[in-house]
Formats: structure tokens, sequence, C-alpha cells
């Protein structure tokens, strides 16, 4: 662990488990480092654990004496992390730790990788009050799921003893409290493309660098822009141009930050090229935020080779056309203004001669919605030839504005913050979306410290806000008779 950054925090359990956490690999799909080390930590504490066949783990800490009628409560995090590093930052996810530094009340990483507060937070809150034996509470389990990032692959395939308990606190949003969330459909098109050899004398990369990105669940009504979508828009004002490759978007979550574009045109086009480039980016910095301490940036850089094919101009006009066509961004919004609907055309990549690659989420706090526009951008793929269909989808959790639970929640948050907290339904996916599907009678609320720019190298974790929120699930484990009735 970093112990200069660790002298810089509170002296507590929570941040040493935090730091622990940063310095095991856990990027989704590689998340048996992290599961280890906290069923270790489980047996020295004199903890059971299991784990699933999908690879979630569970921890039971027995009730304190005196606390054996408390309701069963479930603390539920994932174990994963989004492996995001900044353009020209060299890191390898699945071997380098994460390194923390401490920036007022904030913990970052200085703008290099992504953090992985989310949910690095909610694992270490679980972990503090499992190992600490001077807690009067009931019974607690805790439930640490794997890939959430990439499609809540842990939660929909949970073994259902893991959700067995009365109340579920899902430490995984940082707005407070959360009551209800949107369903999402990831799916993806692919298709091999008719090529030719280049027509063109000059080989050109395009590329979009610099746009701010961030998580489609809650950054995709700001003005963030997405790569994926504006490469498109400045290949289609590039006249007589040939496509050879396209790689934009990295994650279905994610929106894109970055994009290029290898093209081929004569080289009488360059000086013309070079106009409508610088146009370009000057209108795309007017519009969209960049990303911190940065500028957005669009340039066409002369290639010293010659791509050995490009798409047909039958097969690039319909590329362009159906990529147009594909929906992104907030597609609607609920009385409040907050996003109801929205899509994330997250990925778009291909190279001419091989296989070309639509990937896109689309999120909505009403199912039917999220169905429908879900199949008619799979009706739109495959009327052109695309193998598309869903490979993961998850149900939204329908919220209960007024709960026993909520009520006593609130009251605490006040009692600790002096604030009055609000009640929110997020338009990203939480596992509670899953969750409510395999024990409709659990009672949930998800709360965690506050983030900032998650999934994106600016993330940002607040030392503040983590010190009220351990505070808030003291005083809820500890005092749950007024949470529910059962």
């Amino acid at each position: 662990m970093n112990s200069a950054v660790e002298k810089l925090l509170p002296d507590n359990a929570y941040w040493k488990y935090f730091l622990k956490i940063c310095s095991i690999p856990h990027p989704s799909g590689h998340e048996e480092k992290l599961r280890d080390f906290l069923a270790a930590e489980a047996v020295k504490h004199g903890l059971q654990y299991r784990v699933d066949q999908a690879g979630n783990l569970a921890i039971e800490r027995p009730a304190a004496s005196g606390c054996e009628d408390f309701p069963q409560i479930i603390l539920q995090a994932h174990l994963d992390m989004v492996p995001q590093a900044a353009p020209g930052v060299e890191f390898d996810f699945l071997r380098e730790s994460i390194v923390p530094v401490v920036e007022g009340d904030w913990v970052t990483t200085g703008n290099r990788t992504t953090l992985g507060a989310d949910d690095g937070m909610g694992v270490a809150l679980i972990m503090e009050v499992l190992t600490d034996d001077t807690l009067k509470c009931g019974a607690l389990r805790g439930v640490f799921t794997v890939s959430e990032e990439t499609g809540l692959g842990g939660a929909e395939d949970i073994e259902p003893d893991f959700l067995a308990g009365d109340i579920l606190f899902n430490l995984d949003s940082d707005v407070v409290f959360t009551i209800g969330c949107a369903g999402g459909s990831r799916f993806e098109g692919k298709k091999e493309l008719e090529s030719k050899a280049p027509g063109g004398n000059l080989a050109l990369k395009l590329t979009i660098r610099g746009m701010q990105g961030g998580h489609s669940g809650v950054d995709i009504h700001r003005q963030v822009g997405s790569a994926a979508v504006e490469i498109r828009n400045l290949l289609s004002a590039v006249e007589n141009m040939e496509l050879a490759s396209v790689r934009a978007g990295t994650l279905h979550n994610a929106i894109a930050r970055d994009a290029e574009a290898v093209i081929v045109i004569n080289n009488k086009e360059f000086e013309k090229l070079e106009d409508i480039v610088k146009a370009f980016a000057e209108e795309l910095r007017g519009k969209f935020l960049p990303a911190e301490n940065s500028i957005i940036t669009v340039q066409a850089e002369t290639l010293a080779f010659m791509p050995e094919k490009v798409l047909t101009a039958g097969s690039q006009a319909m590329l362009l056309d159906v990529w147009n066509k594909l929906p992104h961004g907030v597609l609607a919004v609920n009385p409040d203004n907050s996003t109801e609907t929205s899509s994330n055309l997250a990925v778009v990549s291909g190279s001419a001669g091989t296989e070309w690659s639509f990937i896109l989420l689309v999120r909505s706090l009403y199912d039917k919605k999220r169905i429908d526009i879900t199949e008619k951008a799979l009706t739109l793929l495959r009327e052109n030839g695309f193998a598309a269909g869903v490979d993961s989808q998850y149900t939204s959790w329908e919220p209960q504005w007024e709960s026993p639970l909520l009520e006593h929640a609130c009251n605490i948050y006040k009692s600790i913050t002096g604030k009055t907290a609000e009640r929110f339904v997020i338009h990203g996916g939480l596992e509670p979306g899953m969750f409510c599907g395999i024990n409709p009678k659990l009672e949930m609320l998800s709360f965690a410290p506050t983030t900032q720019s998650v999934h994106s190298p600016q993330e940002k974790l607040s030392i503040s806000d983590s010190e009220n929120t351990r505070k808030i699930l003291r005083k809820l484990l500890e005092n749950p008779r007024s949470s529910c009735i059962l």
C-alpha cells in the first residue's frame, strides 16, 4: 500500500481497505485476486465465506449478542472496476497497482487512470463493518459480485441464497438516497464488409482526442459528446475519401472519449481536408466539454504506408448510413427533466477486409421503452446484413417513494450531515434491478460516498463524504428497528 497517501487519510479500516483494494488488479473478468484477498480476510476474522458458480463472494457475520432478532441485512458491492488510462499513459491493469494521490478533499490518480472508487469504496465500506467486532448489529452478509461493469453478469447469475434476507444496502450509488434505477440492454452488430484496393494516393489517420467521456448512465445528458459519433460526422464531411479502418470507444457503458479512422484520399484534396479538420475542431470545442486539464483536438496525420484495403463505395455508404441512424444520447426525460431513456453508441470498430462492429447500450426506467428502442436498432442492423443480438440485459428497479427504511435512513442522514436527503431514481444500471427479480421481498436502498467522473481517468472520491457515509451505514446497522416492519 501507499504509506505516504495513507498518512494523509483518516486513520480507520475503511481507508486501509480502500488502499489495499487499489493495490490489487481487479478489472472486469479478473476479480479473482481481490476475491481471494477478501476471503482470506474473512478467515482471519473468523467469518464464514462461500463463492457461487458465477464467482460472487458472500461473507457471513453472525449477529452480535442481544441482536439476534434484528433483521437480516445484506451489504452488497461489486468487485470489478473499469480499466481506463489517459491518452499516452501506458498502464497494465492486469498487473499494475492503481496509484492513488490526495488532492484536497479528493482521492484521485492525478488523471492517469481510473481510480476504481466504483466500487472499491463499497467493498471497503462492507469490509470495515464485517471485521469490526465492536459493532453491535444483527446478522450481516457481505455480497461481492463480479462482472458488474460488463453487464451485471455476476448479479444476473447470482446464487439466490446470497439474497435471502430482509434489507439490502447496495453501496454503489453516490446519490443519497437512490431508490430505483433504469434497466439496460447491451447489444452488438457485426458484419464483414466488401473491400477493394485503394484508389487514392495519400493515406491519413484522423483522430479525435480529449473529449470528456464518462459513465453513460450518469453523464449522457451532459455536454460531453461522443467521439464515436463525432468521428462519423467528420468522415461524412470529407468528400471522395475511402475508409480503411475505425476505432472509437472501448466499453459499452463508457461514453467514447477518443476515436481514430484511417482514410485514403488524393493528395490534391489534402489542403481542403485540413480546412475541414480545423473547422471541425473549433466546432467540437464550442459544443462539448473537454477532459479535465485538456482540450479537444482533431488532427489529420499523414501515414507513411498505404492500407492494403478500403471499403467499396457501396459498403462505405451503407456503413455511414447505419452509423448515423443508430441512436445515441438522451431519448426521453422524466417530468423533473432527469434522463428517462437513452442510448450510448459506445464502440465502433473495424478494418477493411475484416469484421466491423457496433456496440450499444440502451437504458430506460421503463422496460417496454428499452425493449422497443433496442428492437428498432437491431432491425436496422439486421436489415443491412449485420448479425445482431442482445448479449446482456437487466430489468429496472421500480422506486418505492415512501417506506420505513427510506424514512429512517433520511433521518439518520440529516442527523449526521445536517442536510435533508433527496430521493433519486438514477439512469445508471444498478444490481438491485436484478435482485428485485430474485427476491421481490427485499427492501433496498443504494448509497455511497460522493465520486466524480467515474469510468474515466479523472475519477475521484471525496474523503469527507466517505467519512459521513461510514457513519450513516453504522447507524443503520446499529439501529435497524425503525428501518423496516417485519
